[in-house]
């Protein structure tokens, strides 16, 4: 029997795919040369949604990821996260025989299926000639395709793994469960909320103290980055049950490592395979997996870390870098723009998270603590 929307607690509103702007299965087709080699720029603007691209018939020459140049590796198709961006080289047939489907699926395990409104394979026309018939494959299983790999990646302009690290941050995915709805995240022991003060002011502001985690109010997860220091990122996704996606704005992290999260999982490990690790800026947590990842901090600013799925990018999982405030407060100078835009919204523009000295947060609202796997700073020495 099947389930009514309001009976799996959905919305009334079907997920459904845009390519171009238009319903995916009416997408125009694509039109191919024999011999000509293409360039194809997937973008996910999903915040829910994985996605797989595939052109049976034809490989793909990956040339580029999140906007990192990479060396040609050669692959049968995408497997997109929210937020994630490929380039890939096609080199059409040289015969007009066929016609083929480029083939994009769009799937998520934690979101309920229902017949007849959930679609989940989308068709777009390649065409090499008018009258041509569409050439057929036989359905084959992930596990025999290859997929594009950062780990199996290198970038194009050979920057060198990051080393020595000093300084290894452990980030846990966590969950307060709901009786309804999305449940709330955190990436640290506390989820994300704003606060009074855009912790970019307070770093700018508050001299030496913004060297100081206690400077910022708790619910900000904030980590203070030294100028120029080598900061490996383990993220973690332990138990909160469904995959999540990992976007750092400020930087394109180096992929390092993935592996089981729990010592007694049949999860490999696997490293960078190349000379140099491939970078991105968006990343997916498989449940039970770790990632690490590498920046060096070099980029001095107020940096947000999140989930690039919305809802729980809303929900509170993310993170602050907060990168070399000292060096900040040397260069960086906030356009007078900005800061009038802000006293007219009645926002305060210096102090700490609650626009008072030193680690005074009254005012502030209780940040949402949530326990669960460590959480972890520490220095290499």
């Amino acid at each position: 029997m099947l389930q009514t929307i309001a009976e799996v607690d959905m919305p009334p509103n079907h997920p459904t795919v845009l390519i171009n702007g238009i319903n995916a299965n009416l997408s125009q087709p694509i039109r191919f040369l024999p011999g000509r080699r293409y360039r194809l720029r997937v973008i996910s603007m999903s915040f829910t949604y994985w996605f797989k691209v595939r052109l049976p018939g034809h490989t793909m020459q990956v040339i580029e990821a999140d906007g990192i140049s990479s060396r040609p590796s050669v692959v049968d198709g995408l497997d997109l996260c929210p937020g994630q961006r490929y380039s890939v080289i096609i080199t059409a047939k040289e015969s007009l025989e066929f016609n083929y489907a480029l083939n994009v699926t769009f799937y998520n395990d934690f979101i309920v299926d229902i017949p007849g409104l959930t679609t989940l394979y989308h068709h777009i026309p390649i065409v090499y000639h008018n009258n041509a018939p569409v050439k057929t494959y036989p359905v084959i299983e992930d596990h025999e395709v290859i997929w594009a790999d950062e780990l199996a990646m290198e970038p194009r302009d050979e920057q060198i793994l990051l080393e020595p690290v000093d300084q290894h941050i452990v980030r846990s995915v966590k969950a307060l469960p709901k009786d309804l709805g999305v449940p709330i995240y955190a990436f640290g022991n506390y989820s994300y909320a704003p606060v009074p003060v855009l912790p970019l002011f307070t770093a700018l502001t508050t001299g030496d103290l913004a060297l100081l985690p206690s400077t910022y109010a708790p619910q900000l997860n904030a980590i203070i980055l030294q100028h120029n220091h080598i900061v490996e990122l383990e993220l973690r996704n332990p138990d909160s049950v469904i995959v999540h996606t990992f976007h750092s704005h400020g930087h394109a992290f180096q992929v390092v490592e993935s592996g089981p999260v729990h010592k007694n999982s049949s999860i490999p490990v696997k490293r960078f395979k190349g000379r140099q690790p491939m970078r991105r800026d968006t990343i997916t947590l498989a449940l039970g997996q770790y990632v690490k990842v590498r920046i060096q901090a070099d980029n001095p600013g107020v940096w947000f870390q999140h989930c690039h799925q919305e809802q729980h990018n809303l929900s509170g999982l993310g993170f602050t870098l907060i990168e070399a405030p000292d060096v900040m407060q040397r260069t960086l100078r906030m356009p007078s723009e900005m800061m009038e835009f802000c006293r007219m919204l009645g926002h305060p523009t210096q102090g700490n998270s609650a626009g008072r000295a030193g680690s005074d947060m009254t005012g502030i609202e209780q940040p949402i603590a949530i326990s669960g796997s460590a959480n972890s700073i520490s220095d290499t020495v």
